[in-house]
């Protein structure tokens, strides 16, 4: 994961794009604040490969736990039935206001732990309901209660070894530039190693 040398959390500042010093991966810890906490409502887009061969993107409320992402389908979820067929696909969560702009981006492996099952006794209603009180407010889960006898599945998507990429701030990473183009990344750099 781009940044993780420590868990100490920086304070961000960013006045300008292109600000010096300031963009780059995120910390661990930055990473757990940024998917876990109660502000996080933004959603995860999951990029499926479908039967033809097409790609495909959805939209979805997530969970971050334990160092992957949780969703929950409907039982006709047709990015179900992709993942079901070929579980390697991709996610991206970000943040679109200046100047954060902070984004997580991952190569995952699904997996479908449960499901289709009702609410009762299962173990996609906790994701669900903490979603949902996440998303919809403090009622959320109260919310969900006339759906749960509709079946659903808890889908497990798990990052790859090394394919989390991180991101924060309005600036370009030092691969995208010719030698001597960005001077202030480049000395960065060369001190980190």
């Amino acid at each position: 994961m781009s940044g993780e040398d420590s868990g100490e959390h920086r304070d961000f500042r960013q006045e300008r794009f292109y600000e010096e010093g300031v963009a780059g991966g995120m910390l661990a810890v930055e990473v757990e604040e940024f998917l876990t906490s109660k502000a996080s409502t933004w959603l995860l887009k999951l990029g499926t490969l479908k039967e033809d061969g097409w790609p495909m993107i959805v939209p979805l409320w997530y969970q971050w736990s334990e160092g992957s992402f949780w969703v929950v389908g409907r039982k006709r979820s047709m990015w179900v039935d992709d993942l079901k067929r070929e579980p390697r696909c991709a996610v991206c969560v970000e943040e679109l206001a200046h100047p954060r702009i902070r984004k997580v981006l991952a190569q995952c492996v699904a997996e479908v732990v449960e499901g289709p099952a009702v609410a009762e006794n299962s173990a996609w209603l906790p994701v669900a309901e903490e979603m949902a009180c996440r998303y919809a407010g403090a009622d959320g889960a109260e919310q969900l209660e006339p759906s749960h006898g509709w079946e659903r599945y808890l889908v497990k998507l798990t990052p790859r070894e090394g394919r989390l990429v991180t991101w924060q701030g309005a600036d370009w990473a030092l691969r995208y530039f010719d030698p001597g183009q960005r001077p202030d990344l480049e000395s960065r750099a060369e001190g980190s190693n």
